[in-house]
């Protein structure tokens, strides 16, 4: 069995990668590990998943249509990046 790391996210954060089209699409096995509560969210992945799931926000920043959406994604994907090199 893979093992796996806790990934917490703020309600927001998971909404913008939920909300994004691809992202959703691609990474549904991810996502759909989430744990919702009022404080925020928590995913549980493996390294590769998580590695996967940081391949598609950072290719979906690169192509945002908007500075706001660009910023939003690079920000959770700088975050999940301090994460997959603990």
């Amino acid at each position: 069995m893979s093992n796996k790391v806790s990934v917490p996210l703020t309600n927001n954060e998971y909404n913008v990668l939920k909300n994004n089209y691809i992202i959703s699409a691609c990474c549904k096995r991810q996502l759909n590990t989430v744990t919702l509560s009022k404080s925020g969210a928590e995913l549980l992945l493996t390294l590769n998943e998580l590695k996967e799931l940081i391949g598609y926000i950072a290719t979906e920043a690169n192509h945002a249509l908007t500075k706001r959406k660009k910023e939003e994604l690079n920000s959770i994907c700088d975050y999940l990046e301090s994460i997959d090199n603990i």
